[in-house]
């Protein structure tokens, strides 16, 4: 058992705090899934330590909460901040349950790496070679929003460098976790210059029921793609303080409910041999997280629906936060309309990664081929560098749209 760190009150803002959790959290899930996909136990170890660093600052947090509450109503309205860490406290748990499938032997069926091929949001483990032409090169120079990736860790030895920062300079050997799309992980890996083509992972063995892996792939993948947009859109009632946003993902919770029932019949309904136990196992555990991660979205939500209004340092911490969420609407005259959302490379272009698309009292959650028309409303997020890209790009002669007055109806 790890000793737990021992919490003294620090004179810490409550909005940084917050800030940090929701952050590691939101790091925490691509690094699980990262340790799931390449059965890395040391990430997976990393994972952990995090958790634990998210469950002491959501104790600082409950520290700094009371000493600011000086009556009733400071109470009602720091209640809101306090459900919000302690739903992001729960998404980084869900992150740690992930983790310890890897930690703990249970391991993950083959089919884990069709289901990451399909997912729209690639995770690629590279390695510098010796000779390399990045090396002794800072991160922040590498042009890494230009491909639509994002360096999550670097491992260097035994050390592990989570989040790493801009100026972080490139050493031969470093084991480098991207995540991005296909295209801009294969063009970063040929600037690296690693040898190996192929895929990132050695590909699995047969499965013998090929329709039963087309379904497992299909429900895992939405189940998993749903409940992290439910993040996002969580996260985007608080800041718009949209209801008609956070009944959306209350609907959705509801949604991912079903689905995550449908997924777990689905995997116990497979011919398996008892090698593959622990495989199948750890697919239901993966479940049981992304319905866990779904839980904590729907109370984020849950604290608008309530009536309670955001305290301001909700607003500012998501407005501060590393990613953003935008809505913009597409005009006639933009280079998007009539494109598939593969053609239009948008994450390539902006970095930002398309959420949903309202189309007119509907909200689409979009595939790789459906076309973008004018009149679209497109619902991202990503760093905030690229938010006024990804305007310029749907809406080059219109003035940035007032997301404060947007209705917005998401998916159904």
């Amino acid at each position: 058992m790890r000793r737990k760190e021992r919490v003294r009150y620090q004179p810490i803002s409550v909005r940084e705090i917050l800030l940090e959790m929701k952050n590691l959290s939101e790091l925490m899930i691509d690094l699980a899934y990262s340790a799931a996909l390449f059965h890395d136990k040391d990430l997976a170890e990393d994972v952990i330590e995090l958790e634990e660093k998210v469950d002491t600052l959501a104790y600082l947090l409950d520290m700094g909460i009371m000493i600011a509450a000086r009556d009733a109503e400071d109470a009602k309205i720091l209640s809101g901040v306090a459900k919000v860490a302690s739903a992001t406290d729960k998404i980084s748990d869900a992150a740690g349950d992930i983790a310890a499938v890897v930690l703990q032997d249970i391991g993950v069926h083959p089919v884990i790496v069709e289901i990451f091929e399909r997912v729209e949001e690639r995770l690629a483990r590279i390695k510098v070679p010796e000779g390399s032409p990045i090396i002794n090169v800072k991160l922040g120079d590498l042009d890494l929003a230009s491909m639509g990736i994002d360096v999550i860790s670097i491992r260097r030895d035994k050390d592990w460098i989570i989040n790493p920062k801009n100026n972080e300079v490139i050493q031969a050997g470093d084991i480098i976790i991207v995540r991005g799309t296909q295209s801009g992980i294969n063009e970063f890996k040929e600037k690296v210059g690693e040898k190996a083509p192929g895929a990132d992972v050695a590909p699995s063995r047969a499965v013998r029921d090929e329709e039963w892996l087309k379904r497992i792939v299909k429900s895992f993948v939405e189940l998993k793609d749903t409940s992290e947009l439910m993040i996002d859109l969580a996260y985007s009632a608080l800041m718009l303080n949209s209801k008609d946003l956070a009944e959306e993902v209350q609907l959705l919770e509801e949604y991912v409910d079903k689905l995550h029932t449908s997924f777990e019949l689905l995997v116990l309904s497979g011919k398996f041999s008892e090698k593959e136990a622990k495989g199948v196992l750890g697919l239901i555990r993966l479940g049981v997280a992304a319905e866990k991660i779904s839980d904590a979205a729907a109370e984020i939500a849950e604290v608008i629906l309530r009536g309670i209004e955001p305290h301001p340092v909700l607003k500012m911490t998501i407005k501060e936060a590393e990613e953003t969420v935008v809505y913009v609407r597409v005009d006639e005259g933009s280079p998007l309309v009539n494109k598939t959302l593969r053609e239009s490379q948008i994450p390539d272009e902006t970095g930002m990664w398309v959420l949903a698309i309202r189309r007119g009292n509907k909200c689409i959650r979009p595939k790789p081929d459906m076309k973008i028309e004018a009149g679209d409303i497109i619902i991202a997020s990503g760093y905030s560098g690229g938010k006024e890209d990804l305007i310029r790009l749907a809406s080059p002669k219109t003035p940035s749209p007032n997301v404060e007055n947007m209705k917005i109806n998401v998916c159904e």
